[in-house]
């Protein structure tokens, strides 16, 4: 399960793109800070493909991938004097990835509180107030780290690296913007540091916004270079969550929106944070899973089960688009379209997998 928070200013639509993958109905309204404490939820990703394998087997329980959110409040704008928002700060280090929300809509009933709607100046503050949070935070640990250092030389080399760390915050500049060596990455693990996490950046448009794609590659052009950006409308997602399936895709087939927002941020979050999906199937379950792309075969049976990843013997295993057309898993086995692998296999987005082990 994949861990997102959403931050973003005041009135930037958080929390409607929050209802809008979520499908839940947190309250907003037309001023700042509706959002007092974070909010958690659960989005379950489309996904068509694990749907037409479970009607093939006629599994009785179907389980898609999903994404752990957590709503953060509003972030204060330095200008407020207040910076970026204090104890909440310590639950956003807890998630895998950030969604930063970036208000360009225009609405006379949801002021802006001050900010600027332009997306490229808002996504260079809240990166700026990102790096700072870090740097309060990492500055303290070097001072200790350093002063430990006069009296424990085996620990100079990482006071170097940790003071390397605040130079390069103290120049603006995230984390994430650089390679570290495994010794620095080993110190920064546990202090979790914001711009060391995947960024996806949301551009909230209007719902008939004729410049959103130039509005986009601008953000790219300022952001980290491998954050993604997403450019959508959070109202219109919001009130489409609300409708039927059928309804929602007749509406996103008519206004251009392919699958709507939530194939959107999932399809973003996996590139962010560098996951795949592979399945599990048969007449109990067909279940999406989710691992670290490059993954062997044995870390994706943890996935499932610690057992099977310590029991690991071999895996059998199909492309799922094979196996649906095939009919099936025993029918693609039959045809040919299953292999064996060993260990050393690293599964491939789509993968059907059988784990064979040995407790």
């Amino acid at each position: 399960m994949a861990r997102l928070g959403i931050v973003g200013f005041t009135n930037s639509g958080k929390t409607t793109l929050f209802n809008a993958l979520t499908g839940l109905q947190a309250p907003t309204a037309p001023h700042p800070y509706t959002t007092s404490e974070p909010l958690p939820g659960v989005a379950r990703i489309p996904d068509p493909r694990l749907e037409a394998l479970a009607q093939i087997e006629k599994s009785a329980k179907t389980v898609p991938a999903v994404l752990e959110l957590l709503d953060l409040p509003a972030l204060a704008p330095a200008a407020e004097g207040s910076g970026p928002g204090g104890h909440y700060l310590a639950r956003l280090r807890e998630v895998e990835g950030l969604v930063v929300v970036l208000r360009a809509f225009t609405d006379q009933q949801v002021p802006s509180g001050g900010e600027t709607i332009d997306p490229v100046s808002q996504a260079e503050e809240l990166m700026l107030e990102l790096t700072v949070a870090d740097h309060e935070l990492l500055a303290r640990r070097a001072e200790r780290l350093t002063k430990e250092a006069t009296a424990d030389s085996g620990k100079r080399s990482a006071a170097q690296g940790l003071a390397e760390v605040v130079e390069h915050l103290a120049q603006g500049e995230a984390l994430r913007t650089r390679s570290w060596p495994e010794e620095t990455w080993e110190l920064l693990r546990d202090s979790a540091p914001l711009t060391l996490k995947p960024a996806i950046w949301v551009v909230n448009v209007d719902e008939d916004e004729a410049g959103a794609a130039s509005m986009g590659k601008a953000v790219e052009a300022v952001v980290p270079e491998g954050d993604v950006v997403v450019v959508l409308s959070a109202r219109l997602e919001e009130e489409a969550a609300q409708l039927a399936e059928a309804d929602r895709r007749e509406l996103f087939s008519g206004l251009g929106l392919g699958e709507g927002a939530l194939a959107l941020m999932a399809n973003a979050a996996y590139r962010s944070l560098g996951v795949i999906s592979f399945y599990t199937t048969g007449p109990k379950e067909s279940r999406a899973w989710t691992v670290r792309a490059g993954a062997a075969a044995p870390e994706a049976a943890g996935r499932i089960h610690s057992d099977l990843e310590r029991g690991f013997i071999r895996v059998e295993v199909a492309p799922i688009d094979e196996v649906i057309v095939a009919g099936g898993w025993d029918a693609a086995k039959r045809q040919g379209k299953a292999r064996v692998e060993g260990k050393g296999y690293i599964v491939q987005p789509g993968d059907v997998l059988v784990v064979r082990f040995s407790v």
